[in-house]
Order: structure tokens, then sequence, then C-alpha cells
């Protein structure tokens, strides 16, 4: 009931919900006008188009808010389900409850919250039986999981781990078969969606860029000697003058200004994603080391200013009525981000509410999981895949043990963002429930069982007459 109050104090404080700058303008504008982003993936767009006949950015929230109750009573079954007391499968729902941060994810007019809904939903599903005792529920896990990386990129590694999960758990393969069926089609939708409006199969015309951009944090071209045509995304500062590496995307001078065509044309993507490749295969010490040192971010005690100071407000109650795109802007012609907003929900900006928004304003500044107890948290899960895997759980749960698939979830959340685009405090709340969910299977106790089947009705065969010496004489 607490953490169902905090997400009504939090819809009392700031109605009816806060954009997110560009990233809500895209958003909007898919679900106006039934067009894929070519920056981002939209299937968001299509969850804001199955809620538009609403007309209501509250309607949005609200869902979202019970979908992060859906996530901590999710965390709870599962723990329990695994044999844990009612404090211990509580404690590790605690943080997805009562995060001021996760809380105002939920809030935010982003896919965040429904993407994490999304994995933590096929996670618990997978483990709720063993596995292969209910086929049905593997496959609607794949299906959930293509959905999932309709909203965002990072679903398709997880979906890639959890067929390989199926496959170290032995799973026949017509039920491999089945779950490989169910995520083809949302996936097969989205691409063909894409096709049918700018006349080319892929998910985004940004893959490549974001890539790129990753780089830029340690490109060297006198290293990479790029072609030609390539030169022009060489950075033009001193590596101990460049700012975080997704900034290269988005600052005015950035060197994708310097080639002809839009930012995110399929020509400079394709273009940006061969330059990144190159960059990575001719400096791969570089590139381990980027992504080291923003892996490392996730686990600061403090939430790091990165990519800037700027960005880190965005995701502070105190900074939710401030536009971060101007509400003149146009996304096509004719159509400004302000007209969107209004046609969409009636509204173009959140609006703080007293006592309510101060309220969460000072519950923000100590209500969230500190970076350095998240990595106490993955830590914990690490151990008890070990101890699963060489101890005496081994038999019964598999190995790495029930928490193996949430921690492999949690270590793509975090870890892949990084690898492909840069940190972000956003992604890191993303992974937050499935690296308590991997923590608590630690502390299993017990552990889904195989329904045996019915016994097969025997009879007890009736025993032949003995032959009978002759004349009758007894033996």
């Amino acid at each position: 009931m607490l953490g169902l109050a905090l997400r009504v104090i939090t819809m009392l404080g700031y109605p009816p919900a806060i954009f997110f700058g560009g990233d809500s303008a895209s958003y909007l504008s898919s679900s106006l006008r039934l067009a894929p982003g070519i920056s981002r993936l939209s299937g968001y767009g299509v969850m804001l188009l199955l809620l538009r006949p609403l007309h209501s950015f509250a309607v949005v929230t609200g869902v979202q808010h019970l979908m992060g109750l859906a996530v901590a009573a999710a965390i709870y079954a599962v723990a329990r389900r695994f044999g844990l007391p009612g404090w211990g499968a509580t404690l590790a729902a605690l943080p997805v409850l009562f995060s001021a941060y996760q809380v105002q994810l939920e809030h935010e007019i982003l896919p965040s919250a429904t993407f994490g809904c999304l994995v933590l939903a096929a996670i618990a599903l997978t483990l709720w039986w063993p596995a292969g005792q209910r086929p049905y529920a593997l496959v609607a896990a794949g299906g959930l999981l293509a959905v999932a990386a309709c909203f965002w990129p990072v679903g398709l590694p997880i979906l890639v781990l959890f067929l390989g999960y199926l496959a170290l758990r032995r799973i026949t393969w017509r039920v491999l078969v089945a779950v490989a069926a169910a995520a083809i089609v949302p996936l097969a939708g989205y691409l063909a969606w894409f096709d049918n409006a700018y006349n080319r199969v892929a998910f985004s015309n940004s893959d490549g860029i974001y890539l790129w951009s990753r780089t830029m944090s340690f490109a060297n071209c006198l290293v990479i000697k790029p072609p030609i045509d390539e030169a022009g995304l060489c950075p033009h500062r001193p590596l101990d003058r460049r700012p975080a590496a997704s900034t290269f995307i988005w600052e005015p001078n950035s060197p994708l200004n310097n080639l002809p065509g839009r930012k995110f044309s399929a020509s400079k993507n394709s273009l940006a994603l061969r330059f990144a490749l190159r960059a990575i295969a001719a400096q791969p010490g570089g590139y381990l080391a980027a992504v080291l040192h923003d892996t490392a971010l996730a686990f600061s005690w403090t939430i790091p200013d990165h990519p800037s100071v700027l960005m880190t407000r965005r995701y502070e109650f105190a900074y939710a009525t401030e536009h971060w795109i101007s509400p003149g802007y146009p996304l096509v012609p004719g159509h400004t981000v302000a007209q969107d907003e209004l046609d969409y929900g009636g509204v173009t900006s959140a609006r703080a509410v007293e006592p309510f928004a101060g309220w969460l304003r000072a519950y923000q500044r100590q209500a969230y999981l500190r970076g350095a107890l998240l990595g106490l948290v993955l830590l914990t899960g690490l151990a008890g895949i070990g101890w699963a895997s060489w101890g005496g759980r081994r038999r019964q749960a598999g190995w790495g043990g029930p928490g193996l698939l949430p921690w492999a979830a949690s270590a793509a959340l975090i870890v892949v963002p990084v690898l492909t685009a840069d940190y972000s405090e956003r992604y890191v709340l993303i992974a937050a429930p499935t690296v308590c969910l991997a923590a608590a299977l630690t502390f299993a106790r017990r552990f889904p069982v195989r329904e045996a089947a019915p016994m097969a009705e025997t009879t007890t065969p009736a025993l032949s007459p003995q032959p009978q010496p002759a004349g009758g004489a007894k033996a």
C-alpha cells in the first residue's frame, strides 16, 4: 500500500506526466502519425497509440505506475515461490517500490517502465515452472522479450541470452522452435512497418551512429586511418578535452554535421557504422577501457553527472517542469512539439503542485538505491550462480541455479548500452529489478519440481494353476 501511496503522491505532485525532451516528442509523433522513428525504436509509440483514444497523459502514467507495482509484485511472488520468507521477498522488491528515481521513470513519457515490466514478466514466466514443464509459458516469454526489443534495442541481446538459457536447460528442439517463432512475429512486424515507411528493412537509422559516438571517447584517426569518405567523422578535439561519448551526436559542432544529409539518414548511419567497426578493430584496448570506465559509473555512490550535469537533472523531480525541447520545435512540417502534446493529451508540460511536489523533491534526495549498493546486490547474484553451479543445488535447479537468467539479463541491461552507446542512469534504473531478483534467488530454499506423471494402473497377474503330479499324488 505504501508503494501505491507513493505513486499517487507522484501523480498529484506532477500532473499529468513528465516529458523527456526529444525522446518523448518522438514517441508522441509516432503514435499520432503511425510512422516509426528513425533515431530510436518506436514500439512505445504503438503503446501510446493504443491509449490515445483516452486523450490523457495521466492515463499513460497511471498504467506505467501500475506496471511498476506489477514488477515489484512479480519479484515478491517469484522469491516466495523459491522459498524465501515474506520479509526476504519484500526486501528484494523494496528498490522497485520505493526508489524515487524508479517512480519518476514510471511518470515519464518514456518506454523504460514498460520495457522493464515486459522483461521481468518474461523472466517470471520462465522461472515459475521447471524448465520445459509449461512450454506455453516459455513461448509467451519469448514473445514478450521480442515485443520488448521493439521498445528498446537492448531487448534483442536479452532475447538471444534467453534462447541460450533454454538450450542450456536442454529444452526440446520443438519448444525452442516455438519460442523462436513467437519471437519472430513482433520483430518481423516491426521490420515490415519500418520498411513500409522508409523502404528499408531495419529497426532504425541510428545503430551505427550510436556505436560511432561510443568510439569518440577513444578514437585516434592517425591509428584508424579511415578512408576519405569516413574521414569527416574523425573527432576534432584532443583526447583529454572530449565530452561524454553520446554528446558527440547532439552537440552543434558534431562531426555528423560535416556530412551531407539528415543526421539520421540511412547513408550516414551506414557510414558511421563502418567507421565505428574500423575504430574498434584498430583500437580494441581503447574501446575496452572506455567500456570499463563507463560501466563503473553505474556503481558510484552518488549519481554521476554523465553524460552531462544537464542530463542528470532530467531524472530529478526538481526539474520536471522544464522544457528540454522547445515547444515550438517542428517535428514535421506544420506540426510542433506543443501541437502534438495538445493533440494527444491536451497539455504541453508537467505542473508542480504543492505540497506534494516539494515532498517528492525532498524524498528523492535520500530514497534511492545507490550505485555501490547495486554493485553489492549484483555480486550477491553472481555468488548465487557460482554456488548453484558448483555447490549442492546444481541437481535441483540446473547449472547456474534459478538466478542465472535474471542475472544475465541484468548484466546485459547494464553493459550493452555502454558497449553500443554510452552510460545513462536511466539504463541502470531499468536493470535494478532484475538485479534484485537474481540476488534474492541466491537464497532460494526450495525449487519447483516437475509434476509427477500419474502412475499407470497395474494389476497383479493371476497365477496359473500348477500342473499336478500324475495320479494326484502329493509331491
